[in-house]
This record gives C-alpha cells, structure tokens and sequence, in this order.
C-alpha cells in the first residue's frame, strides 16, 4: 500500500466516527414567548388579564431518524408563570399560575385577576411575566439518555391605561317572584375619566328560567354619561314556574362611543338575581250548609300566605258541577298583607239531582302584583258537605176532626224547614170523596227558617163516610228570596171522621126526632084544652 494512503484513510475514518457521534445527539432548547390577548384597562377597573404564551422552540441538532426526538428537546415542562406590577398601577390578586407542559405550536393562555387604581394615570406601562419551567436540553438517539436543563426568563408585556369611560355596577334590585313578572333595577357608574356617548347597557341571563319575556337579553340606552354619573336601568323579568328561590346569573355590559367616537365595549359584570318564593293562599274553616234542592253557602277563610301583600284579590269559583252552580263567580277580597286572612262566602243553588255526600270544590285567587299585572294561583281545593234533600215545609194535623153529613173547619200547622225565608206562600188542599173542600186555599204573606203557621180550610164529610180516618193532599206555592216561584212536594194530612155527635152541628136524626117530640106535646096540649 501506498505511504501516503494511510494517512489519507486514517483521516476519513475519523471523520466518519466524529459524524456518527454527532448525528446521535438532539440539542434545542423551548423558545416561550408572551403577549396579551387585550392590554387595556381603564382606572378603577377590576378586570382580567389574559396573558398568552406561545412556544417556538429552538433546535440546535435534531434528528431525521426520529422527530419525536426534536418535540422533546423544545417542549417547557413544568411551566409556571407569573404576573408582577413592576410600575403599572395595577394590583394582581391572581398568584402564580402553573401550565404543565408547552409544546410547540398551539398557544394557551394563563389568566389574572387585576385591580387598576382609581388614580391611575392614562398611559402605557411595562409589566414582567417570570416564567419558571424545564427542558431536556439534549438526547441520546442511540441510547435514549436524557439531560435537563431548568431556566427562569422574565418576558415583558404592555398594559395600556385608557382613560375612556368604565363602569361599576353599585347596586342590584328586584321584585321577580316565582312563577310571575317583576322588574330588576341596576344601578351603575361611569368610572371612568371621559364621558360615555351613545351607551347600551346591555342585561343578558344566564339561565332559562329567568328571562326577558322571550328573550335572554335586554338592552337600555342612554345618550351622554357623565364621569363619576350614576344611573339605574330598569328591565322587566320572568321568572317561569321552574324557577326556584336561589340565586341567579346575569351579566352586565356596555358598548359606548368615546370622546372621539371610537365604539367600545365594557368587560361584563356578573351580578346575580335572587326571585322571592311563589305568592301562594290557602283556604280553611270550609263551612257548607248546602242540600239538594235548596239555596245554600259555602264559607271559608281565605289567607295570603305571602310572601308579599297583595291588592284587589278576588276569590274565583273554578268548578265545573251541573247540580251545583254558584249564584256569582266571584267574591272580592281587597288587600291582603301576608299572613292576613279573610272570610268569603258563595251562595250556590243545588239541585234536586245533587248528590250527598263529601265534594270538592276548585277556587282560584286572582290578584295584582306590586308591578300592577293581575296574577292567578294555583287552584286551591276544599272538601264540602252536600246533605240530602228534605222537604220545604214540616205539616201537622192541629184539627182535622169532622162528622159525618156534616161541614167544618180543619186546621193546619205548616212550619218553614229550609234556612231561607219563604214568602208568598199558597197552600192549596185537594180531596176526593167522601171528603170535599169548600174553601181549599190558605195565604201566608212570609214564613222565616223554623217559622210556624196554622192554616184553616173547610172542608166536608158526605153522609155515607164511614167513619175513620180519610186522607187529603196539601201542596205549596212559594217564592223563593231570589224571586223564584217554585212548588212543593205534594204532603198528605189524614182526616178524622167521627159519628153525629162528634160535633160540626146536631145529627139528623136528632133533629128529626125533636122536631116529632116537640109536634105531638103541642097536639097533646091543644086536645086537653
């Protein structure tokens, strides 16, 4: 072999051994950057800001052989961030904030709570971000050895001060109320140092079961607003009957035009709304003294159970019965504080065919809320006795006894059953042989509940009556105190025939044998003289 090829040999394996050991080693490093998603805040603001970290990384040496090798030696692992004030006159209550691993590529965002001074000067401020993590700073591609390397770099961002209007919500008011409508007051400042022109004050919820009518949102406007100016913005609210008495989310913001015409948007401000339970009533004390066929009440104490007082309540009949049916609909109560209570009655007509026994009867309270719209509750139901029908009037004999062949007056009792004042009364007898009425009617002008009257009628006994007990039937016509006319059931009162001597006049032949006695003394006395 040549001399001068060995050196040339020795000097290209060389340089393929110091090429392989280079090519099975990954050197780099993460690259982390920072900025803000949105650098601005206002004096007095409390706000968030949003910092973004992106990571590009650095390779020094990677790997065609294996790339997953080259994610490695570029990912942060363990990284924390934090957010300082350096000058800014911003206070941050957010601490460190920890990330785990950053690879290149997609960014992500850390997030701090920020308070800006009320006295903070408008202007832009330097603000550092210390970022804290680890990396492996080269790798074995053959071996798989891994090294790690830890680094503390600080990164700068800009927060910009603005002087344009801010606002500050000073206080929340409602009166919605469960399963009804109400109105939410929110008063809020311009905190800022400019006016705010052109505002829109924006009131959107966050939950389904409080709404504006049909939407989410509602919008107030106003056209100039001062610094350091207070205004309440009023919005009307539902609340559906799922809702429940908790709190509830909303959200506030308002989109304005600067001084120099520039349109803004506030950050949103969370504020809650808590609805007061659902306005209930009860009844109780039910008193009935309803029968079939008659005029009668239902009585009850109706109470507000709250939780707010109520105005022009009224207590609806919401049963649907065909034996019974109520003279009016509705009783009105008035105002009602919460825990009030009040009697109302119905006066209902009943039926013959109304049946007997323990019945239950829908109510509804209508009444106005403290926004003036008239609400309905729930249907309120009580359990009410229905007794059975019983006759108008209670008959009795006083004196029915007649003779036979003769005529006479019989007298009757008749006594008001019902619990109502019957008037116009007529009571008319119908008789069949062998007894006849002469006179069968008998007025009384009115009969009170319990009231009692004897009625007198003439009446007559045929000569071939036998002699024992005959009946009569008696009915009524009677008006009732809503001026109805109305007829009784048919009453049947015995009469009681007796023989000639029974009274009603001298017998026949009584008579007869007078007026022969009376004959033959006269013609005795006409002979001997």
């Amino acid at each position: 072999m040549n001399q001068r090829t060995i050196p040339l040999l020795l000097a290209v394996v060389a340089l393929v051994i110091v090429t392989g050991t280079a090519a099975a080693t990954v050197r780099g490093s993460p690259d982390v950057s920072v900025s803000l998603q949105d650098d601005t805040v206002a004096a007095g603001e409390e706000t968030t800001l949003d910092v973004v970290l992106v990571n590009s990384g650095d390779i020094d040496q990677g790997s065609a052989r294996n790339p997953t090798l080259n994610q490695e030696v570029t990912t942060a692992r363990g990284l924390t961030v934090d957010l300082r004030d350096g000058d800014a006159p911003i206070a941050i209550t957010t601490g460190t904030r920890s990330l785990g691993s950053l690879a290149t590529g997609a960014p992500t965002t850390a997030s701090f709570d920020v308070s800006v001074d009320e006295t903070a000067e408008p202007g832009t401020y330097r603000v550092p971000v210390d970022l804290e993590y680890d990396y492996y700073s080269q790798i074995s591609e053959e071996g798989g050895a891994r090294y790690t390397s830890s680094t503390s770099p600080t990164r700068y961002v800009t927060v910009t001060v603005s002087d344009d209007a801010t606002f500050d919500v000073t206080n929340v008011s409602s009166n919605a109320q469960v399963d009804s409508s109400g109105t939410v007051a929110v008063t809020v400042e311009n905190t800022g140092r400019t006016a705010a022109n052109n505002s829109e004050v924006t009131l959107a919820s966050q939950d389904g079961e409080l709404t504006f009518g049909e939407r989410s949102e509602s919008t107030r406007s106003v056209d100039s607003w001062a610094p350091g100016e207070r205004r309440t913005f009023r919005y009307d609210i539902t609340a559906s009957e799922d809702t429940q008495a908790e709190s509830y989310p909303f959200e506030l913001s308002v989109a304005f035009d600067n001084p120099d015409g520039v349109r803004k948007e506030s950050a949103g401000t969370s504020i809650s709304i808590t609805p007061d339970p659902e306005q209930t009533f009860s009844l109780s004390d039910v008193e009935s003294t309803l029968r079939a066929g008659e005029e009668g009440t239902i009585t009850a104490t109706v109470t507000n159970e709250g939780p707010r007082a109520v105005d022009n309540a009224v207590i609806n009949w919401n049963s649907d019965r065909n034996n019974l049916s109520p003279q009016e609909t509705e009783v009105a109560v008035g105002s009602l504080d919460p825990g009030a209570s009040t009697n109302v009655t119905f006066t209902v007509d009943a039926t013959d065919s109304a049946e007997a026994g323990s019945k239950q009867f829908d109510f509804v309270a209508s009444y106005r809320n403290s926004e003036g719209d008239r609400e309905e509750s729930d249907t309120l139901e009580v359990q009410a006795q229905v007794r059975p029908s019983e006759d108008e009037f209670d008959v009795e004999s006083a004196d029915t006894a007649i003779a036979v062949g003769q005529s006479g007056n019989i007298e009757i009792t008749v006594t008001n059953t019902r619990n109502r004042t019957l008037s116009d009364i007529t009571a008319k007898v119908f008789t069949s042989s062998p007894i006849s009425a002469d006179d069968d009617e008998s007025y009384v002008d009115a009969l009170a509940p319990g009231e009692s009257e004897t009625l007198t009628f003439s009446v007559s006994a045929e000569g071939s009556a036998l002699r024992k007990a005959y009946p009569i039937s008696l009915d009524f016509r009677y008006e009732e105190p809503d001026g109805d006319s109305a007829i009784s059931d048919t009453y049947r009162v015995p009469i009681e025939v007796t023989d000639q001597s029974g009274g009603g006049g001298l017998p026949l032949t009584a008579i007869g044998g007078a007026v022969l006695v009376l004959v033959l003394a006269v013609g005795g006395y006409v002979r001997f003289r």
